[in-house]
């Protein structure tokens, strides 16, 4: 079964820790996240369960729609 995106529409980087207050993933992790195979995705996965997800406090919200950083992915 094919592991889903964790986006979740909140395109948010903490410029302190380049994480997504949405979905928890880094700026190279969501660049990356269609070439990734599974292993490496649920990697992420547990990572991100792992460390929790960034508050907001000092995050740069962007428009989803218009970011293109994840497109969704």
């Amino acid at each position: 079964m094919a592991i889903s995106s964790p986006c979740i529409k909140v395109c948010a980087v903490d410029p302190a820790t380049n994480i997504c207050v949405g979905c928890g993933r880094s700026s190279d992790q969501i660049l990356g996240w269609a070439y990734l195979t599974e292993a490496e995705r649920l990697e992420i996965m547990e990572e991100i369960a792992y460390r929790g997800r960034p508050p907001a406090a000092g995050a740069i919200a962007m428009d989803c729609e218009s970011c293109a950083l994840c497109a969704g992915r």
